[in-house]
Formats: structure tokens, C-alpha cells, sequence
């Protein structure tokens, strides 16, 4: 009986012990890639991040610091050297990053407005091309604050049939995706590519021009956003309280306002099956080297 005694005592100073050396976080440090923020100047990029911040302190009661960085593997690298807590992963770089880093989890998934995530390439209604090889010696409008998974989807086609950019009459840079679409539209351009919420969006702000524009081609569905920690790095504590706090966002008014302000529907739980969108995105776009 003293034995039993003894060792009950003993492994419940072991768990206090470990309790006191691992106290729940009171903030967090986040990496957020450029990606995230294609279509933001590089100066305002603080004030980005702030709405994101604020949900984080709103929801979980956490503090939090970002750090931003062009490349996200190196955001991948420094989530798995412990320097950052969290990073929030466009679907296909988060499929990058695990891919090379596996003990890296998605802790949520995040559902943006509108839902689907996918690239098109767009012509005029009236116009005769009929496929991605139709594009040597056409114009083509390029937009610098493309997403990336446009950018990406645009690439693979010209890869898949053997067309190199100096094979177009012309590249035309266009300072957005809007005006990129203008472009082709009033006849500057014969061809672009857009991401589904740019085009979406465009839509709604010019369902008359819209109406002008067809799809040459259209990319699967791209995985979600996530946003990703080490496993082993945070304790369950912290865990729970991020996890906890991102999935009920949408039920609260300041929730709501600020997830509208990041362009979100919400937050859900990890897809049963994201590690397979996961390497079904890693054969189709493939980590850069």
C-alpha cells in the first residue's frame, strides 16, 4: 500500500512538474507569406496583418507578432526550427511545406468567400481561340497582383503544351487582375488569367463586360488555407484554445466583421482526406526547386 502511495505521489509530481515547465502560451508568433497578401502594397502590408491579429486576440485571447516573408518554405523552415508557433500556408504551399517538413500539422482549415479555390484562363466571347496552344503570337495580359494559384495553374498549362511566354505576340503588364480583364474585354488583350474570387468578383462589380469573357481553360479545385504548427511544439492547452476559438469565430459579431475584413467564411476542422488533396496537388504543381 505505501508502495502504491509512493508512486502515485511521485507521478503526480512528475505531471506538475511538466505542467509548470509548459504553461499555456499567452501569445503567439505567426508567419504569414506574401502570398497571403498578393494584392496588398509591401507598405501596407502591417496594417494587413492587423485584422488577422485582432481575431486571433478576439477568439482565443492569445497576443500575437507576425512575421512576413516572401518565400513560404522559409516560413515552413523557421515553424520547424520552433522560431514561429503558427504559419498561415496557401492549400498547395502547405503541401510544399509538409511534403519536406512532415511533422508539420494543419491545426484549421480556412473557408474563404467565395468557397472555391481554382484559376482560369479567359478570352473574349467572340474570340476564336478554342485551346491553350492557340495562344503563340496572341496578347497576353499579365497581372502583377495575380493570386498565386492563378499564376501557378497559367504556368502548368503553357509546361503540358510546350509553350514558353516568348512564343506570345506580346506580354502586357497590367497592374490588376481588373484591369487585366478590362483588357481583354475591350480588345487590348486576347487572353489572361484570374483566380475564381478575382473572377467572381469581377462578376458582380461588371456582369455586363463579364458576360463577354469565356473560359479557355479552368484548373481543379486548389486545397484550402490552412494554418499550421509543429507537432510537439505547442502544448494541448494552446491547441485547444487556437482550435477552439478559430471554429466558433463565425458565431460572434466581432468575429464575423473581422473574418469579412480577411475575406473569410470561416474556419473548419481538417477535411478527413486533406493529406490526399495534399499529394494529388503535389503531382499536379509540384514544390519549386
Amino acid at each position: 500500500m505505501r508502495r502504491a502511495l509512493f508512486a502515485c505521489s511521485v507521478l503526480l509530481t512528475q505531471v506538475l512538474v511538466a505542467s509548470a515547465a509548459e504553461p499555456t502560451k499567452e501569445s503567439v508568433a505567426i508567419g504569414i507569406p506574401r502570398s497571403i497578401f498578393r494584392d496588398i502594397p509591401p507598405a501596407l502590408l502591417t496594417f494587413a496583418n492587423q485584422p488577422f491579429l485582432d481575431l486571433m486576440k478576439t477568439q482565443t485571447g492569445l497576443k500575437g507578432t507576425v512575421k512576413n516573408d516572401p518565400d513560404a518554405m522559409t516560413l515552413a523552415k523557421d515553424l520547424d526550427d520552433k522560431k514561429l508557433d503558427l504559419v498561415v500556408f496557401l492549400g498547395h504551399e502547405y503541401a510544399w511545406a509538409k511534403a519536406k517538413y512532415p511533422t508539420l500539422e494543419a491545426l484549421v482549415v480556412a473557408t474563404p468567400r467565395p468557397k472555391e479555390i481554382r484559376a482560369y484562363v479567359l478570352v473574349r466571347q467572340d474570340s476564336k481561340l478554342t485551346q491553350i496552344t492557340d495562344l503563340k503570337g496572341q496578347k497576353v495580359a499579365v497581372p502583377k497582383t495575380s493570386r498565386d494559384q492563378a499564376k501557378l495553374f497559367f504556368d502548368k498549362k503553357l509546361a503540358e503544351n510546350d509553350i514558353s511566354t516568348a512564343s506570345f505576340g506580346e506580354s502586357i503588364k497590367a497592374d490588376t487582375v481588373e484591369n487585366a480583364l478590362h483588357m481583354v474585354v475591350d480588345g487590348d488583350a486576347d487572353a489572361t488569367f484570374v483566380d475564381h474570387a478575382s473572377w467572381n468578383y469581377f462578376q458582380k462589380l461588371h456582369p455586363g463586360r463579364s458576360s463577354n469573357l469565356k473560359e479557355l481553360a479552368k484548373s481543379d479545385l486548389f486545397p484550402p488555407t490552412v494554418i499550421a504548427y509543429k507537432k510537439g511544439s505547442l502544448d494541448e492547452a494552446t491547441l485547444k484554445k487556437l482550435r477552439d476559438g478559430l471554429l466558433t469565430a463565425h458565431d460572434t459579431k466581432k468575429g464575423q466583421i473581422l473574418m469579412q475584413t480577411i475575406k473569410l467564411e470561416k474556419f473548419d476542422t481538417v477535411p478527413e482526406k486533406y493529406n490526399d488533396t495534399l499529394k494529388e496537388c503535389l503531382k499536379q504543381y509540384p514544390a519549386p526547386k
